[in-house]
């Protein structure tokens, strides 16, 4: 069960990371239009080759890759702050541990 409890720690260490959360996501969702836009620029824009079909794939991987770190960032920034808010311990509010009965 230790795997369980290192993993448990580093999700809700990862929870509270958000500005981080949040570049992964940007920089993914930028990534990932840069490959749509390689792959629209190669389908239109050049003459059907060898070279038209390895920018492309470039473009595919780009995308991809960008595509998987947007996900990445997002449930970061969405399931684990729930994951978080979750697990949470009971925090005693300010006050409940005084006496209010007046005898």
């Amino acid at each position: 069960m230790i795997n369980g409890t290192k993993l448990h720690q580093w999700l809700l260490q990862r929870a509270d990371q958000h500005t981080r959360n949040l570049a992964i996501f940007s920089v993914g969702a930028v990534v990932f239009f840069a490959g749509i836009g390689i792959i629209l620029y190669g389908e239109n824009r050049l003459t059907p080759s060898l070279g038209q079909e390895v920018i492309v794939l470039i473009g595919f991987l780009l995308a991809t890759l960008g595509g998987l770190a947007a996900i990445i960032g997002y449930l970061s920034l969405s399931l684990l702050r729930f994951f978080r808010f979750v697990n949470r311990e009971k925090v005693k509010t300010p006050g409940s541990d005084i006496n209010t009965d007046n005898t």
